[in-house]
């Protein structure tokens, strides 16, 4: 029987696709025991008591020193890290598992740091089209690093034999969802109808979208494109977008606030525009929904860019940067062109569904349960 630990931590791209995993591992047999150390931002995203059971997870504080500038920052981080570490020593001593896994994100690195003390072998897991910082950190004393992305940017090809493409964990809504068939056709259009169109935020919201994108649509309405918007917004936001709307448009509006269960929206809607965090774009993907991305240009190694740019060379999304002067203009020209041919969403969908042939969870679970993730196989 095997112990499994799972790390991770931070926003929805680190802890949606380890949840999935945490919730695969705990129906097979040949797993004792599953238990995963994150830190406290994950009650934003899911009510553990909800998940199997809340003693499965262990909150740990964790920081990165990227995050601000500044001495103070860097005490308070390091002294966090320090005691974190101690915690997760004590905790995989007494907990044993054969396999560790981070995801990348600072609340993993405690747990990796504890696990190199103890000499207890770690697979790592790349979720973005960069190696991130911290499994670049670790990336020379892990087993291997199983990647979302075929081809990683920033892996340093001295360390090659440890790189291995398993395709993007997703939450298993979503997984439902396309089994299922309920996503909607995305050529449900016909003359006259409007293009419905979805706004994501992703976990940590999106407010230049409620900024910028009610100027398009204004500019939409006057040139008789019919839409229907459903638009994730900040709750500061949203009486004043709510009234301009009213007073510019009109279109069929709803707007809302962060939600958990966003899968339905996403089935329902022609087309999304979002940030491309590599949860949200796995998800959007594994639905076959074609998108405009909007890459966070705050992004760490510029990584959320990558990850569009991944989907933006296979043809299967429109890229947009959010500082290009020209902003405005190439959002309407984009839905302008969107709703005056059904064939652009189609190309979109078949381009989709031919990059979405990997089995993901498959992949990761085989390289995970052979000889305790410890072969290449």
């Amino acid at each position: 029987m095997t112990k499994v630990l799972l790390s991770t931590g931070g926003t929805g791209g680190h802890i949606f696709p380890v949840l999935s995993l945490y919730l695969k591992l705990k129906e097979i047999n040949k797993i004792e025991d599953v238990k995963i150390i994150t830190d406290p931002r994950v009650k934003k995203f899911i009510n553990i008591a909800d998940i199997e059971t809340e003693s499965d997870w262990k909150i740990i504080k964790s920081d990165s020193p990227f995050r601000k500038k500044g001495i103070i920052h860097l005490v308070k981080t390091f002294s966090s890290i320090f005691f974190s570490t101690l915690k997760c020593l004590y905790f995989i001593i007494s907990f044993k598992p054969k396999t560790i896994i981070g995801s990348g994100g600072y609340a993993s690195v405690p747990v990796l740091l504890a696990s190199l003390i103890l000499r207890k072998s770690f697979i790592l897991y790349e979720t973005n089209a960069v190696l991130g910082r911290v499994n670049r950190l670790f990336l020379p004393f892990s087993k291997k690093l199983l990647s979302g992305y075929k081809n990683l940017k920033n892996f340093p090809k001295k360390y090659n034999g440890k790189l291995f493409h398993v395709g993007q964990l997703v939450r298993d809504e979503f997984l439902e969802v396309s089994r299922n068939k309920i996503k909607s056709k995305n050529n449900d259009r016909y003359e006259n109808k409007p293009l419905k169109i979805l706004i994501l935020g992703g976990s940590q919201g999106a407010k230049v979208f409620g900024e910028k994108l009610p100027k398009c649509f204004k500019y939409l309405n006057q040139n008789k494109i019919k839409l229907s918007i459903k638009q994730q917004v900040h709750k500061e936001q949203l009486d004043n977008i709510n009234e301009f709307y009213k007073n510019n448009t009109q279109f069929d509006v709803s707007l809302f606030e962060f939600t958990k269960n966003i899968q339905h929206y996403i089935a329902e809607c022609n087309i999304v525009i979002c940030r491309s965090g590599s949860s949200t774009l796995a998800e959007l993907s594994i639905l076959n929904k074609p998108f405009i991305a909007i890459p966070l240009p705050t992004s760490l190694d510029n990584h959320q860019y990558f990850n569009a740019k991944h989907y933006y060379d296979n043809n299967c999304c429109w890229l947009l940067e959010e500082n290009s002067e020209d902003f405005e203009e190439k959002m309407v020209n984009i839905l302008m062109n969107i709703y005056n041919s059904d064939a652009l969403l189609s190309s979109k969908v078949k381009n989709l569904i031919e990059l979405n042939k990997k089995n993901a969870i498959d992949n990761f679970l085989t390289h995970i349960l052979h000889n305790n993730g410890l072969t290449n196989k």
